[in-house]
């Protein structure tokens, strides 16, 4: 768990210094850029449930392979899913999508993750900060206890009402 702890701060931090915009990072080396946005860069996703993520990459790069991946998702919990997780760059923007679907596994909790576009030795990253709710409200169990406490107050305060025997008769012989 410390290790988890040292890798998100080290994250926060990257994200503090890293120049992002809009949910995009941009890279630049040996003359091509790098552009990659999140749309939307924050998702709440209900335990059991999944949320899709639109990805951008632009690029001046043409007919090359980009491939895209994450860093910072807890290792039990999480299913991601990138479709396609690989693409050949065309004139223009290239798009993936990113599906983060949540099991029982995951606790509650809020964290940023790194989505990656790589092409060749290139990588241009941007963040995506989930924020994971409980399956059910938080007023449910509280209604439980609730009519739990009114059904023993009921049993505890309520008399059955015991039927009125009429009076034996006399039997004639």
């Amino acid at each position: 768990m410390s290790s988890q702890l040292r890798l998100s701060r080290a994250y926060i931090v990257l994200l503090l210094l890293a120049p992002t915009m809009l949910g995009s990072h941009s890279v630049e080396t040996s003359g091509s850029q790098l552009s990659l946005s999140v749309n939307p860069s924050t998702v709440v996703i209900k335990v059991g449930d999944n949320a899709t993520v639109g990805l951008t990459l632009t690029t001046d790069e043409v007919l090359r392979q980009v491939c895209f991946g994450e860093e910072g998702f807890p290792s039990s919990g999480f299913i991601v899913i990138f479709l396609p997780q690989c693409a050949v760059t065309q004139n223009g923007p290239t798009s993936t999508e990113l599906i983060v679907g949540v099991t029982p596994a995951a606790a509650p909790q809020n964290f940023t993750a790194l989505i990656q576009a790589m092409i060749g030795n290139q990588t241009a990253s941007a963040p995506l900060t989930v924020t994971v709710i409980p399956a059910i409200s938080p007023w449910v169990p509280w209604l439980g206890i609730f009519l739990f406490f009114l059904v023993i107050g009921a049993a505890l305060f309520v008399r059955p009402h015991k039927p009125k025997v009429k009076g034996k008769g006399k039997k004639s012989d």
